[in-house]
């Protein structure tokens, strides 16, 4: 995962146990105060054989750098243009303490408002939003743009000074990015593809076919 103040901003699940709660941003305005790092990923969205729509991680975008490496096998880059066609998309997304009742919860960062964030992150007038005693808050401002779904503006407006963590705040659970997003490896990955989706049908041979249940790529 990358800290908040190192990550670049140039770029536009597991088994637990605990339910998993994610940020709303349905409200004209949201408070939030960000905890420890984000996690870095574009994924691919794909239909399923029994028409769910499912985020399938692109293996070439690297978390740890912020960066696409081609020569990264990806079972995406075997498809024709015709097969399937689209691109990876952003898909980071961190802890957040909801100030509106106080839990943890996982944040799916829209690219503008990611972008908002590290803008303020990499200022040294702010620094890093996550700090324990030097964070701050995030209100994030929604404003209905235009008469379809996507026309909305977010505005991210920090604090006017620190948040320090509370010493309960400090003892919250987070939730654990790095199993409920486990990175699947490629023969994982294709396996799950083959079994779940019709994209390679015709296309390759049983001795790619899994057997076994892959589950859970995400």
């Amino acid at each position: 995962m990358v800290a908040w103040d190192q990550a670049k901003g140039k770029q536009p699940g597991g088994n637990q146990k605990r339910d998993i709660e994610r940020i709303s941003l349905k409200a004209a305005e949201t408070k939030i105060r960000l905890i420890g790092n984000v996690m870095p990923r574009y994924c691919y969205w794909i239909v399923t054989k029994d028409g769910k729509k499912m985020p399938v991680e692109c293996l070439q975008f690297m978390r740890e750098t912020e960066t696409f490496d081609n020569k990264q096998e990806d079972p995406f880059t075997e498809l024709s243009e015709d097969v399937y066609a689209d691109k990876p998309s952003f898909s980071y997304v961190c802890n957040v303490i909801d100030r509106s009742d106080g839990k943890v919860k996982l944040f799916d960062l829209r690219s503008t408002i990611y972008a908002q964030i590290v803008d303020y992150a990499t200022n040294p007038e702010y620094g890093n939003p996550s700090d324990d005693e030097n964070g701050y808050d995030f209100t994030i401002k929604r404003e209905k743009t235009g008469p379809l779904p996507q026309n909305v503006k977010y505005t991210v407006q920090p604090s006017r000074g620190a948040t320090p963590l509370k010493p309960e705040e400090k003892e919250l659970e987070l939730f654990e990015m790095d199993k409920i997003f486990k990175r699947p490896n490629y023969d994982d990955q294709k396996a799950w593809l083959l079994d779940n989706t019709t994209m390679f049908a015709g296309d390759v041979g049983d001795e790619f076919r899994s057997t076994e249940d892959v589950s859970d790529l995400t």
